[in-house]
């Protein structure tokens, strides 16, 4: 049995030959399977479970990570001090391949900086595995490089990743977006100060600059290029990244255009 709806076509899911249709079709988009199930008996659970098992990862397909052979680039969302253990960062691994000893950059920091940190083990839904790669949440256990260093609970904050050994991340203070306001009540101009989310980042930030229809404000509905500027410290950002900014009740969108290093900064900074 099967209808459209919303572009899209329910399926009234009977028996393993429609299953196997709608796991095919769940790629595009295009599909809607629906099970009649009960918590009570059980009944119908062992179809679901089994359409689960059928359908294919998205990882490859979605845009959102790299390949297994990327350079390592880990988003850090938690950490924690176990005892007997040490320091576990907890995460989603958008790129690579991780692997025990393995050595990694942590940051940045404050100040911007990296530190070397080598990974004693990984879990993966709470199972001690062998090796990470990109689509999937995993716990690290760190360690400094540096036997003099400690790293503590306080030395974490929202924004640090992990990143390949040989890779030279540029933590930046400015950027550029093309944004769209969803809702604003007054007008946003230079030195409107927000919370940017992207990713694990969550800081506030100014509006430096602006290019929009108005020249000098922005409204509900409007879209236009802004140049904001991190308010506290610097961060790892990457264009092509979308972002959420909030204050009170306003709220909007956008994609890092262009990421400003800050020799560039600098340098326009000497030519005012």
């Amino acid at each position: 049995m099967e209808s459209k709806q919303a572009g899209k076509q329910v399926n009234i899911i009977t028996d393993k030959s429609d299953m196997e249709i709608a796991a095919k079709a769940m790629p595009s988009n295009q599909s809607c399977p629906i099970f009649s199930v009960s918590n009570v008996s059980g009944e119908g659970i062992d179809k679901l479970k089994e359409f689960l098992g059928l359908i294919s990862s998205r990882v490859s397909i979605s845009g959102q990570f790299g390949l297994p052979t990327d350079p390592v680039e880990f988003f850090i969302d938690g950490n924690y001090q176990v005892k007997g253990v040490g320091t576990v960062v907890t995460g989603t691994l958008l790129s690579g391949t991780v692997r025990p000893g393995q050595v990694l950059q942590l940051g940045p920091t404050k100040v911007g900086g990296f530190t070397l940190v080598q990974i004693k083990s990984i879990h993966c839904k709470r199972v001690d595995v062998e090796e990470a790669q990109a689509g999937q949440a995993f716990c690290f256990c760190i360690k400094p490089m540096d036997k003099k260093e400690v790293i503590k609970r306080n030395f974490f904050r929202k924004g640090m990743i992990l990143i390949d050994k040989d890779a030279n991340p540029q933590p930046i203070f400015d950027f550029e977006a093309e944004v769209v306001i969803l809702h604003n009540a007054t007008t946003i101009k230079e030195n409107y100060q927000a919370v940017i989310h992207c990713g694990v980042i969550r800081q506030a930030a100014k509006v430096v600059e602006m290019i929009c229809d108005d020249g000098v404000a922005m409204r509900s509905g409007d879209k236009g290029l802004i140049r904001f500027r991190f308010m506290y410290r610097p961060e790892f950002l990457k264009e092509g990244t979308t972002i959420l900014f909030r204050e009170g009740r306003t709220r909007g969108l956008g994609v890092v255009s262009k990421v400003i290093l800050p020799k560039a900064v600098a340098a326009q900074k000497q030519v005012k």
